[in-house]
C-alpha cells in the first residue's frame, strides 16, 4: 500500500491529483452520528475504479475526549462500526481502526482497554443481529488508532489485532517519537494541504488491510 493520507473529506474530486502524488490509499471515516465526514458508497466505488485501497476509520464522537471511552460506549461503537462495513461491502477479514485521539496515560488506561473490550462485544452483536435477520455475516478484524502506549496496551491483552500510530511526538512521555514496533501504518505528518483538501499523512508496512471494490 505504501503512502497515502487520511481525511474528513470527500476524495471523490481529488483521486487523480492524489494518484498523481503517489498516494496509493485514502483512510476515511466511518459514522452515524458526525455524518459530514462519513465515507459514502458512492465514494468507495470511486475510489476503487481509480485503483486506490480504502482504510476503514472509525471516529464517531470526542475521540479526544478520555470520558468518552467506556464499556458501553465501546460496544455501541463496534456495533454501528462494523454494520457499516458491512453495508458498505467492505472486504472480508480487513480491519476497522477506533481511533483514541489523546495522549492517553496510565490512569485512562483502564478505561482504554473497557472501551475495546466493548468493541469486541458490539462484533459479536454484530454477528448475532445479522445471523437473526437472515443476513451475510462479513467478519472483520478491530484495529486502534493511538499513541505508542495505546498500541501497547491493546496488543498486550489482545484485543486488537491491527496498529495504526498518531503523529503526536509528545505523546506516551516522548515514546511515540520514535515508530511503534509492529505498526501496521503510521501517521507521519498531520493538517498539511494536498490536493486541495486537508489530510495527514501516512506510510503503512504493505499490510494494512487496504481493501477495495
Amino acid at each position: 500500500m505504501g503512502n497515502g493520507i487520511h481525511t474528513a473529506t470527500n476524495v471523490s474530486n481529488a483521486l487523480t491529483c492524489l494518484k498523481n502524488q503517489g498516494k496509493t490509499f485514502i483512510g476515511r471515516y466511518f459514522a452515524v452520528t458526525n455524518t459530514w465526514k462519513a465515507l459514502t458508497a458512492t465514494e468507495v466505488q470511486k475510489i476503487s475504479s481509480a485503483g486506490l485501497y480504502i482504510v476503514s476509520i472509525w471516529e464517531d464522537g470526542p475521540a479526544n475526549s478520555p470520558s468518552y471511552f467506556t464499556y458501553n460506549q465501546g460496544k455501541l461503537d463496534g456495533d454501528n462500526a462494523f454494520n457499516y462495513a458491512a453495508d458498505l461491502e467492505q472486504s472480508a477479514d480487513t480491519p476497522i481502526y477506533f481511533a483514541v485521539d489523546f495522549d492517553a496515560t496510565t490512569t485512562q488506561k483502564q478505561s482504554i482497554l473497557d472501551y475495546f473490550k466493548g468493541i469486541n462485544d458490539g462484533y459479536l452483536q454484530y454477528i448475532y443481529e445479522r445471523q437473526k435477520a437472515g443476513e451475510q455475516v462479513v467478519h472483520y478484524k478491530i484495529g486502534v488508532y493511538g499513541s505508542y502506549d495505546v498500541l501497547t496496551w491493546c496488543k498486550d491483552q489482545g484485543i486488537a489485532t491491527y496498529f495504526f500510530q498518531a503523529y503526536a511526538p509528545g505523546w506516551s512521555g516522548g515514546r511515540n517519537t520514535n515508530p511503534w514496533s509492529g505498526y501496521h501504518l503510521r501517521q507521519t505528518a498531520s493538517n498539511q494541504t494536498l490536493c486541495s483538501i486537508n489530510v495527514d499523512l501516512d506510510i503503512s508496512n504493505d499490510a494494512a488491510g487496504g481493501w477495495k471494490l
